[in-house]
């Protein structure tokens, strides 16, 4: 474990943050590349992408402090929870972003489902990355386990003794090869929402299973956690969506021109 990565007198930069910086630097590379390949409107991709980092961070946060500390604890000391070590959700950041990204999507008339296409390598890669930082200060990590990769993290949130199931390892390389499979696939013609649909799908199946062998809070449905629930959402949406597309032309619509596309047509 290396919860602080360099400290000077109270001044410390801790490997969870400097992981989440990765994220979004790895998706707004990503992106950007994506951005440029289909022609889209790079001003209101860089805005989604602002938005996503702000919606992304406040929501896992919130879902967070919803799920784990009591509501009159966290109205009487909001501003100690919200800045307190760790904490962050996927599930409450995906939500966060993805509200804001609509507002700006809607305004520019851009399809959600287009921007989800754009976004689905991405999300992917920075979830990967993401894991390195929980497994770096040892946040969500599993169960009492035996098995030979078992660790110990007496540091983490909360600290335990006791050998676990790195969950955070087995993430980091699901993900990572969903990464690679997605973008392998990502140029095939296909009518806009099938790429971030079989995400979604992959992303779903993934956490729903690792959940049976993670520390997570126990949902309203005996023997599902929060984060299955959520999980089997994703899940619904990508195959109904992959569905509604199966008689579908096999292309994806015209993308929103950007401003040197425009400039050029006026020439």
């Amino acid at each position: 474990m290396y919860p602080e990565l360099l400290k000077i007198g109270d001044f410390t930069i801790s490997s969870f943050g400097v992981m989440i910086a990765l994220c979004f630097l790895a998706g707004y590379w990503l992106i950007s590349l994506e951005t440029k390949r289909k022609k889209l409107n790079e001003s209101a991709v860089s805005n989604m992408f602002l938005a996503t980092m702000i919606g992304g961070i406040v929501g896992a946060k919130l879902l967070y402090l919803l799920e784990n500390v009591p509501f009159g604890d966290l109205i009487r000391h909001p501003i100690t929870h919200l800045l307190s070590r760790g904490g962050l959700t996927f599930y409450g950041g995906f939500i966060g972003a993805l509200i804001l990204v609509w507002i700006i999507a809607n305004k520019n008339k851009i399809s959600m489902w287009t921007v989800g296409d754009l976004a689905a390598p991405a999300l992917a890669l920075a979830y990967s990355i993401g894991r390195i930082g929980c497994l770096l200060v040892g946040d969500d990590y599993g169960v009492p386990s035996n098995l030979p990769w078992a660790m110990a993290f007496p540091q983490g949130l909360p600290p335990t003794t006791e050998t676990v199931h790195p969950t955070q390892i087995y993430e980091i390389v699901i993900m990572f090869i969903a990464f690679l499979y997605i973008w392998k696939i990502r140029t095939k013609i296909r009518p806009a929402g099938w790429l971030f649909s079989i995400y979604l799908i992959i992303a779903g199946f993934e956490r729903f299973f690792v959940e049976f062998v993670r520390n997570t809070t126990e949902s309203v449905i005996p023997g599902l956690s929060v984060a299955q629930v959520m999980a089997l959402g994703l899940i619904v949406v990508g195959a109904v969506k992959l569905y509604t597309l199966r008689n579908s032309s096999g292309r994806e619509p015209d993308p929103q021109p950007t401003k040197q596309t425009r400039k050029k047509r006026k020439a």
